[in-house]
């Protein structure tokens, strides 16, 4: 009996922290810190993989063919492209067991961005309806513009104002409706939020850092994972912008790492 009314405790816990956009959010930024100020104490990756892939199969086992395609698909490729960037020297890690990229960020990358999916969700459900909701790309455009500021004064935007600027507009260009946008700051959020954190506490170091730079990258890959989740269901529309779009920014990453190497 007492087994029983544990199991059902737990089940009622995990809905309410799955399904409520507040706790949620508190969760995913208070195990972005813990991770990344454990590594930094540590230096101790396999420790934190461990932790991370119990996190990893838990959204797993609560996942829809979407959060399966982000889980999978976002630690693969972005595992690679911490590798490239590590080899490249665009980012330095305190050590990796293989490449110079600790083993954590591989589980790490698919939890954030189901994580990132999971809230967009849970806060649309939540807010969607209240009078407020439908100014929100307000909200969005100037908070844009605000640390677009930011990145111009204090980080490394005017080094390369052309390059991000473009990133940025192709970025967002994938995209072809005020949800999928929406979705894109939901990944933004905690994306860039989780490299800001590592920057500060010292879990790695970037050569040049703008926010809109990084936030260009995570993007571009949640439109990829979007993509893939369309393909699989038979639904992906294509749209001439979002070709165009997808092709100028594979250029654009690829003129960086090539410039970096030659």
């Amino acid at each position: 009996m007492n087994l029983l009314m544990l199991k059902d405790n737990l089940k009622r816990s995990k809905d309410v922290l799955l399904h409520d956009s507040g706790d949620f959010f508190l969760f995913v930024i208070a195990a972005i810190i813990s991770t990344l100020i454990f590594y930094r104490q540590t230096r101790d990756e396999f420790v934190a993989m461990l932790i991370l892939s119990v996190l990893w199969i838990f959204f797993w086992r609560e996942s829809d063919i979407k959060g399966k395609v982000f889980l999978v698909f976002a630690s693969v490729v972005g595992y690679v492209h911490e590798l490239i960037g590590v080899k490249v020297e665009f980012f330095t890690y305190l050590g990796g067991f293989f490449g110079g990229v600790p083993l954590w960020v591989l589980p790490g990358y698919g939890a954030i961005f189901w994580a990132s999916y999971n809230f967009f969700k849970i806060f649309e459900e939540r807010y969607g309806k209240e009078a407020w909701f439908s100014k929100i790309e307000y909200l969005l455009l100037g908070a844009t513009i605000a640390l677009i500021a930011i990145d111009w004064t204090v980080l490394d935007l005017s080094q390369k104002p052309i390059e991000i600027i473009l990133g940025l507009i192709l970025s967002l260009l994938l995209f072809g409706s005020s949800k999928e946008i929406r979705l894109a700051y939901s990944v933004a959020l905690f994306t860039v939020f989780d490299e800001i954190a590592g920057e500060i506490i010292g879990t790695w170091t970037h050569t040049q850092f703008s926010i809109f730079s990084l936030m260009s990258g995570y993007v571009f890959l949640l439109w990829m994972c979007l993509t893939i989740t369309e393909i699989l269901n038979g639904t992906k529309k294509w749209r001439a912008i979002e070709i165009i779009s997808a092709i100028g920014l594979f250029v654009l990453f690829g003129l960086d790492v090539w410039m970096r190497v030659s």
